[in-house]
């Protein structure tokens, strides 16, 4: 007998490699649709941020850029202040979206997962879990307050155990249900800030009183946000910091300058 061929004898079924990984998918509940788009969804957000480190240490360059302040926000207290900002509700079309519950891995990237319940307005006990997955984008300064603020990019929106609408909705429609909920929810999710701030200027008072007296002076500070690194469990910030020219108190002095250049995971 040459190659792997096998011929099956009679009256004994014959197992291949294919109908064996069938068996086995269907010894339990098959993954929905929705659940394996989901989990498609994190593992490129993760194998995407991993692949830029990786790429950036084979050519030796260091993980975040030298020289630059690093700010490390842990995926706790990002998840308190997202459940903080909780609950978000809102009506689309006949539906109420109610979100509750938070939950934040930095790994690769700075995943969200969002949850709560949809329901239907108009009839009582038609409701369902709504689950919406994302990730931490725009990462910027806030020119105003200094502040660390990001928005969160809408990859995906599950409906699990749907009890009720399915009765009513079938498996397209619940698709494109999800689907809506995604475009609409995406431009109502508040930006999340971290209580991070950074100096934009620098103050010397003056001094007036003493043998000695100095003019007051200030410096402004250029801050851009470079990089941003989410690994372990902590969202690793790199911020760059340019100093301008220092002028004394009273001059007109420009207003600081924070880069429009956003951060992206």
């Amino acid at each position: 007998m040459t190659g792997d061929r096998r011929t099956p004898r009679p009256g004994r079924p014959w197992i291949g490699p294919l109908a064996v990984v069938l068996l086995a998918g269907g010894c339990g509940e098959a993954p929905r649709a929705g659940e394996l788009h989901a989990r498609k969804k994190i593992l490129e957000r993760e194998v995407e941020g991993l692949r830029e480190v990786v790429a950036r240490l084979e050519r030796g360059e260091p993980g975040l850029p030298p020289g630059d302040v690093v700010i490390a926000v842990e995926d706790g207290l990002l998840r308190d202040l997202l459940e903080a900002q909780l609950p978000l509700e809102a009506d689309v079309e006949r539906f109420h979206v109610r979100l509750d519950k938070a939950q934040v891995a930095f790994r690769g990237s700075p995943l969200v997962t969002l949850e709560g319940r949809v329901a239907w307005r108009e009839r009582d006990g038609i409701e369902g879990e709504v689950r919406l997955l994302g990730a931490l984008d725009a990462i910027k300064l806030d020119p105003e307050s200094g502040t660390l603020r990001a928005a969160i990019a809408v990859d995906h929106i599950d409906l699990k155990r749907v009890a009720g609408l399915e009765q009513v909705l079938s498996g397209v429609a619940l698709d494109e249900l999800a689907r809506t909920l995604r475009v609409e929810l995406t431009g109502r999710l508040p930006p999340v800030a971290i209580p991070i701030k950074v100096a934009q200027r620098i103050e010397l008072p003056p001094v007036t009183t003493g043998p000695v007296r100095i003019d007051g002076a200030s410096m402004p500070l250029e801050v851009t946000v470079s990089q941003v690194l989410a690994v372990g469990g902590t969202l690793w910030v790199a911020v760059r910091v340019e100093a301008g020219q220092f002028r004394k108190t009273g001059e007109e002095t420009p207003a600081p300058r924070v880069a429009s250049r956003e951060a992206r995971p």
